[in-house]
């Protein structure tokens, strides 16, 4: 993976390395483009709506071998097929030997589920069975890793994001993490990424593309990192906001004798979230004046394009387009609520609705479970 060479610039503000491929940004965010310019189709997959699989709320999507994975707000892990249709459950909510507190994170394998608990690991089969348990506990004075995410590591064992809800100070005199590698005990190997202020949260943190493990970025930091399969961790991309970017250091004022301080971030580009890669592009979702954008970026034409679901000049003949949770194949995905198809439908035009056939969609009771609509990103 390269960029020609004269796409390259000086090293910018947060940069940590030169030879990273820098993705500009358009400052003006007004200069929104039009769907078309970047998907060639939009389909749509309604989950279908039964008592024991209600949904208000998706937290966390996955597909693998054509079945949808989906982490809701009721702490289940649901099992959809393509067309819509419920399967089943994995595991269950409790205080049991074989089900979980939470779900904080999963890991699809090839023969089983992982499911990140509090302080646990929970193994199932693929149908549901409960296999395994692992216990951890890296909740201490010394490391205090309350693990939010996780995924395998190439070098053996596991990365966990600790994330930094639980510190007091973030300035103690021993060195925390936001990352830690772990081995197949789960003990600690190594930590990653210095914990200086808070991390943001994500719906994916760890994204797998080819051979390497993306990290979804964390607050303020606008490098994208991979872990490679020797278990490097280097930056991937350099993504250069500008003038909207966050320049100073962001300072956590966590002391008794020392009062708060605050600043308006809301004009900055502070936090990057649902990091995504194919072949030709790259999708970023980012907020900036109360706003939010996703900018695609295709690596063929290297050309960035921005869309917001916030535009006010949306066309009649243009769907919202309102973000990325996943990567289907060459397609975008994400869930949004019946009651959201219900407003698009009010405000395109009846030509746009009979090319998306889509018309349907006007007898669906706004509170059925959410639709996921897959956008083709073009050639």
């Amino acid at each position: 993976m390269s960029f020609p060479a004269e796409k390259k610039q000086k090293k910018g503000y947060g940069q940590t390395n030169n030879n990273v491929p820098i993705i500009n940004i358009p400052e003006d965010l007004t200069h929104i483009s039009h769907l078309d310019s970047v998907f060639s189709t939009v389909t749509f997959i309604p989950l279908e709506t039964k008592d024991e699989c209600l949904i208000s709320h998706i937290f966390t999507v996955k597909i693998v071998d054509s079945l949808i994975y989906i982490n809701n707000n009721r702490q289940q892990l649901l099992v959809f097929g393509m067309d819509g249709k419920f399967k089943y459950q994995i595991g269950a909510k409790g205080e049991g030997p074989q089900e979980f507190l939470e779900i904080n994170d999963f890991i699809i394998n090839k023969n089983n589920i992982e499911l990140l608990d509090f302080k646990k690991i929970q193994t199932y089969s693929l149908t549901g069975k409960h296999l395994d348990s692992k216990h951890f506990d890296l909740l201490n004075d010394t490391t205090y890793c309350n693990a939010e995410h996780f995924c395998h590591s190439p070098l053996g064992g596991y990365y966990f994001w600790g994330g930094t809800s639980g510190p007091n100070n973030y300035n103690t005199g021993q060195t925390r993490y936001m990352m830690y590698h772990v081995d197949d005990k789960l003990n600690i190997i190594k930590g990653y990424f210095p914990i200086e202020h808070g991390t943001g949260t994500v719906h994916n943190r760890f994204i797998s593309y080819k051979d390497t493990i993306i990290i979804d970025p964390y607050l303020k930091e606008y490098n994208i990192y991979q872990i490679d399969n020797k278990g490097e961790i280097i930056p991937r991309y350099f993504f250069n906001f500008g003038k909207n970017a966050y320049t100073e250091k962001l300072l956590v004022n966590r002391h008794k004798d020392r009062p708060e301080t605050y600043t308006d971030f809301s004009q900055y580009v502070l936090n990057c979230e649902d990091f995504h890669e194919t072949e030709k592009w790259l999708h970023l979702s980012f907020s900036c004046n109360n706003k939010s954008y996703s900018a695609l970026f295709n690596k063929n034409a290297q050309k960035c394009y921005l869309l917001s679901a916030a535009n006010l000049l949306l066309k009649k003949d243009e769907l919202r387009f309102w973000g990325a949770y996943e990567v289907y194949q060459d397609q975008l995905v994400f869930p949004i609520d019946a009651s959201w198809m219900q407003i698009e439908l009010d405000r395109i035009s009846p030509e746009y609705i009979n090319k998306l056939n889509i018309g349907h969609f006007k007898n669906m009771d706004e509170f059925n479970n959410p639709i996921l609509v897959f956008y083709k990103l073009k050639e």
